[in-house]
């Protein structure tokens, strides 16, 4: 028969702290990251395509302010 193997010393870990932990840990690491490079691709998208469209709309914005009053209002 097999020698039995000694009882642990008091207070001594039997399973290492992290037990089971790592891939809890792997997943939100990777999920966190995926995350990020989520968030920085589509900043960095909607910032190329619609800053024309946004400055044309700013620019409309102000001519409509720049006009004299007197052309506000139809002649009678």
């Amino acid at each position: 028969m097999a020698p039995s193997t000694p009882a642990p010393a008091p207070g001594s870990l039997t399973v290492p702290p992290l037990f089971g932990w790592e891939v809890i840990l792997v997943v939100l690491v990777v999920a966190g990251v995926v995350a990020v490079a989520f968030v920085a691709l589509g900043a960095m998208r909607a910032g190329r395509s619609d800053r024309s469209e946004w400055q044309a709309w700013l620019d409309a914005r102000s001519a409509s302010q720049r006009r004299p009053a007197d052309e506000d209002e139809p002649a009678v």
